[in-house]
């Protein structure tokens, strides 16, 4: 649900994830085609509160209007 949830955010190029397992991997790559609920959607609102999950946090070490590589 995890992986669903985030791959729907328009601010997020990218989900990265790990597998120690075969079948986690593919797990993870079905969460892509799954279609969460407005139900499920509100329940993750609320249970993240005041948790700012809308604006894109810079890295430590990244410098607005410039390129990283």
């Amino acid at each position: 649900m995890a992986l669903a949830w985030a791959l729907r955010r328009d601010e997020l190029a990218a989900v990265i994830t790990g597998a120690s397992r075969p079948e986690q991997v593919l797990a993870n790559a079905s969460a892509s085609g799954v279609e969460l609920s407005l139900d499920v959607l509100g329940a993750v609102d609320e249970a993240l509160g005041n948790a700012s999950v809308t604006e894109p946090t810079p890295g430590m070490y990244v410098e607005s209007g410039m390129m990283h590589r």
